[in-house]
């Protein structure tokens, strides 16, 4: 990234609410990929390679070390990562590892790291014959995993296949997938079903899936839609992809990615639908994200994508991704640059719960919490969010009233969104959960 008035890119940055760079911010030239915040003031950054751990204000936290420094561990190619609430680390791709006293030696794809950024020697590293780009965690432990492998530990699979808390394969995951494509990402529903986005190809078929919804054994959900998703507006790579999945407290899902159409309908990088697929007219109306153009001495390419979107504290929403301008509909503003910030999604909020403001106390907390309303709430949903946008608890508020306590101990220490969703619209609040 590249700021105004800066002459250097940044690969990590700190933006104020307004946009503007945080100066305060250290840039270290670490970064470039995924952040996942850990034990309340530090956050794990995925490199090209491999993962390194940041303070709060931009350094390289030194008791994490680089994965290479330690013994048996060499980078090659990287993919995901994945940190548990005690700092240790999962990572993908494809790395040499050379531990010969406890028989890892050769290629690996699934590969453990202590809290300290050593190769976790009490555990069994996992191999394919090729490389794992995306994995992620479900609910019950287990791992939905994508890449461009063909066989997992001898065994075949998929282009998403599943794997054990442990990292050995699910047997009883099966997906009707081509060898063709890659998923990018997956939400799993209450009942063991999982969307999952991506391109992808069915048995069978020829034509490109960026959305498919899956029964827990892996087999196509054949009552859900299947969107014709689009994206023409670079001729040397037409392929579409979703790349985010977000579901509203009423079941709605918001799509992010590479598309402009959605069928038929002029979507630009976000759509929503309703539970089973259906594109909606609820929001996202307008073309969305504009064309981006990336220049360099060999040539440019066409950037026209949104990566996710994310609750922000006052109600509203962060959207990021790769373009140039936004428009919702109504307003056409050239000057954004990945990433903007949304108004609520809400419409028709009767004025007098419009006005309603919220308060947490103590924040930070110790998992004990009392969230103040300055309104009475009616048919009202706390839940508790990681940033990521994964709901971790909900609790029903009582009916009418201005204030009520939770209880969320035994999560990670780290920084958390609070959803309350009434029955006429939803508000968010930043906590943070200390040690």
């Amino acid at each position: 990234m590249r700021f105004p008035g800066e002459e250097n890119l940044k690969r990590t940055a700190r933006i104020n609410s307004d946009g503007q760079l945080d100066p305060a911010y250290h840039s270290s030239g670490l970064g470039g990929g995924k952040l996942t915040t850990w034990d309340n003031d530090r956050a794990y950054v995925g490199t090209d390679q491999t993962v390194r751990r940041l303070m709060s204000d931009g350094f390289q936290d030194l008791s994490f070390i680089e994965m290479n420094l330690g013994p048996y561990f060499s980078s090659l190619q990287g993919g995901d990562y994945h940190v548990f609430p005690d700092g240790r680390v999962l990572m993908s791709g494809a790395h040499v590892l050379s531990d010969t006293e406890r028989g890892f030696e050769g290629l690996y794809s699934l590969i453990w790291f202590s809290n300290e950024g050593y190769l976790d020697t009490t555990r069994t590293h996992r191999y394919c014959d090729n490389v794992i780009y995306q994995f992620e965690q479900q609910p019950d432990g287990k791992f939905l995993c994508s890449g461009t492998m063909n066989s997992f530990e001898g065994q075949p699979v998929t282009r998403v296949f599943r794997v054990m808390p442990d990292g050995a394969l699910d047997p009883s995951f099966q997906a009707e997938l081509q060898s063709w494509g890659e998923a990018r990402s997956y939400f799993t529903l209450e009942d063991g079903r999982i969307l999952v986005g991506g391109w992808l190809k069915l048995n069978g078929s020829e034509t490109i899936r960026s959305l498919i919804r899956l029964h827990a054994d892996g087999s196509l959900d054949e009552t859900y839609h299947l969107l014709d998703i689009i994206a023409e507006f670079d001729p040397d790579s037409p392929i579409p992809s979703v790349a985010g999945i977000y579901r509203l407290d009423d079941g709605r899902f918001i799509i992010t990615g590479r598309f402009d159409h959605v069928d038929g309908q002029v979507r630009g990088g976000i759509a929503m639908l309703d539970a089973d697929g259906n594109l909606l007219d609820d929001a996202f109306t307008g073309s969305g994200c504009g064309v981006y153009e990336y220049v360099v001495p060999s040539g440019s390419s066409l950037y026209k994508s949104l990566a996710g979107i994310v609750p922000a504290p006052d109600g509203g929403y962060y959207i990021y991704g790769a373009y140039h301008g936004y428009d919702d509909g109504t307003i056409n503003d050239p000057e954004q640059r990945f990433v903007s910030r949304l108004y609520g999604l809400n419409v028709g909020v009767r004025e007098e719960v419009a006005l309603a403001q919220l308060s947490v106390f103590p924040n930070p907390s110790d998992g004990h919490f009392e969230v103040r309303a300055s309104l009475p709430l009616r048919n009202a949903n706390l839940a508790l969010v990681a940033l990521t946008g994964k709901t971790l608890r909900t609790w029903a508020w009582p009916q009418g009233a201005q204030q009520a306590g939770f209880d969320a101990s035994g999560l990670a220490a780290g920084n958390y969104i609070l959803r309350l969703a009434s029955e006429e619209r939803s508000f968010h609040l930043p906590l943070n959960l200390t040690p």
